[in-house]
């Protein structure tokens, strides 16, 4: 399960480096471990590329289903946390391999939607997932945006850059509530594009509520 469609252009950056993205967590992945308990928890991680974010859910003590479409990924993943107990990892496309309904308590979608095909794959995947938390349970997405973009010297630039309002729209249902909403500028540099550019991000932290 591996191409241009799945893997975005990433696996250029996971050959030539086997820690691309860094070791610390996502921040809102830090803020969900302050406001709850994680021990015990079912976590998916769902695009977890290098492991950066499951390594520190499992280190709270959940236990994580730490997912990728890219076996480069995950051989980097496993280098880099050989022995971090709690962690499960797993190739899986959550647009065509289902999750079990209400399976999880924990869902993180981090730096995956801008590297889908469409804003419909974005849809998909976000209902998908959102279908698998269970009530009570959290949601922390991060996706690029399209404010602010430097993007001039990309190699392969992320295909499906969306309106911060509308990544947001994801969660303004009945059923869900926006704990932090975050349009952010991260200054970025890694081995397939070692110089320093600017992403505008969404990042954000909800909540499923309600029967839905």
């Amino acid at each position: 399960m591996s191409g241009p469609t799945l893997d975005g252009g990433c696996d250029r950056g996971y050959a030539m480096s086997p820690c691309l993205w860094g070791r610390e967590p996502e921040p809102v992945v830090e803020s969900l471990a302050r406001r709850t308990s994680l021990e015990g928890l079912r976590v998916l991680d769902a695009g977890c590329g290098e492991g950066r974010n499951a390594a520190f859910l499992a280190r709270q003590g959940a236990l994580v289903d730490a997912t990728d479409v890219s076996e480069l990924a995950l051989r980097n993943a496993r280098g880099a946390w050989p022995n971090e107990p709690g962690i499960t990892w797993s190739v899986r496309d959550v647009l065509t391999q289902p999750l079990p309904p209400a399976g999880y308590d924990v869902v993180v979608f981090d730096s995956v939607a801008h590297w889908l095909a469409d804003e419909a794959s974005v849809a998909a995947a976000v209902t998908a997932l959102q279908q698998a938390t269970r009530v009570g349970g959290w949601h922390v997405l991060c996706a690029f945006n399209d404010r602010a973009q430097e993007l001039d010297n990309h190699v392969n630039p992320p295909r499906c850059i969306l309106p911060h309002g509308t990544l947001v729209g994801y969660y303004l249902k009945p059923d869900w509530e926006l704990v932090e909403v975050h349009d952010d500028d991260v200054i970025s540099s890694h081995a397939d594009q070692p110089i320093p550019h600017r992403h505008s991000a969404t990042r954000l932290l909800a909540r499923r509520w309600g029967t839905g």
